[in-house]
């Protein structure tokens, strides 16, 4: 786990020197309110602390102490989160079944993480083949449980807004022109949301299907203004191809509007990944998951395919 936890603050580090906005340490530990370089810096020791833990016992006492100590930070900023979120809680002003927060995991992590990195001073085994398939074998578990966490905790959770507007994420129609269930789903709750009167407009966002050649955004505006949301507050993408350039061209749209805030509609699994590429394009979004009217038949594999999707747009996109 150590290892996992090293490798992912030193690309967290690189992504943000060589093309900001990257940063995504505020995901697992809450914001800081550090300065930026102090920040950086504590961020930087922790991650040469834990690979160098993971390679050799550290010797030096000092080192052993003051890495201790800069990890254990980390698990106080994870530990002021997990208190707001609780507060913000117990205010009623979020909801959904996830009751723990992702920091609370976090803070437990870095606590075994900083009291073993100042009490192990064992020779550390020989690095054979065995030990390298099983040491990557702990970090490519760790890394699948990154995003997997985020998922049962951060995307089931409603931060139900008063926004600009409601950005909504295409999914499949069927050749018949009728929207899937996922379709139908993250449509419904976006009207909601506009007869809850939390939202004016509803930005609704996808592509044109190569095969039928139906348009997922035409498809959404009926579905919605047959509910009776009224045309004029509905705006289209149909360069929505993919969740990047839907966060892409909801900014450039948010912006054209004189929009400031927006409540990313999408499935739970979906919407940690969701979260981040609109923090990167810049855009402050509350997120709020698609009631589900039945489970999805295909939801295990959508899970999958999201573990390596949020990998793919942390490194890329």
């Amino acid at each position: 786990m150590g290892l996992a936890v090293g490798l992912l603050a030193l690309a967290n580090l690189a992504g943000q020197a060589l093309r900001p906005p990257f940063d995504t340490t505020h995901t697992w530990l809450g914001d800081a309110d550090l300065p930026r370089p102090i920040f950086r810096a504590l961020e930087l020791l922790s991650a040469v602390t834990l690979l160098w833990h993971v390679a050799r016992p550290i010797r030096p006492a000092w080192a052993r102490l003051g890495g201790a100590v800069v990890i254990g930070i980390g698990a106080l900023l994870a530990a002021r989160d997990v208190a707001t979120f609780y507060g913000v809680l117990a205010r009623g002003a979020i909801g959904g079944p996830a009751f723990v927060p992702a920091s609370l995991v976090v803070l437990v992590c870095l606590g075994a993480l900083a009291v073993n990195v100042a009490t192990d001073r064992a020779d550390r085994p020989r690095w054979t083949l065995a030990r390298v398939i099983a040491c990557g074998a702990v970090t490519a578990a760790s890394f699948v449980a990154m995003p997997l966490l985020l998922m049962v905790t951060l995307g089931p959770t409603r931060y139900e807004r008063r926004a600009d507007c409601a950005i909504v994420f295409g999914a499949r129609v069927w050749d018949d022109g009728t929207p899937s269930l996922a379709l139908s789903d993250r449509v419904d709750e976006a009207i909601r949301l506009h007869q809850q009167g939390l939202v004016q407009a509803i930005v609704m966002s996808g592509a044109i299907d190569d095969q039928n050649g139906h348009s997922e955004p035409e498809v959404m505006r009926a579905r919605a203004v047959a509910a009776g949301v009224p045309e004029a507050s509905v705006i289209l993408d149909e360069a929505g191809i993919t969740s990047s350039w839907t966060a892409k061209n909801g900014a450039l749209l948010m912006r054209r509007h004189g929009f400031s805030r927006a409540i990313a509609v999408t499935h739970y699994y979906h919407e940690p990944r969701v979260k981040m590429l609109f923090e990167r394009a810049g855009v402050a979004v509350y997120t709020v998951p698609a009631r589900m009217s039945r489970r999805l038949l295909k939801e295990p594999w959508f899970i999958a395919r999201e573990v390596l999707a949020y990998w793919h747009s942390f490194l890329f996109q």
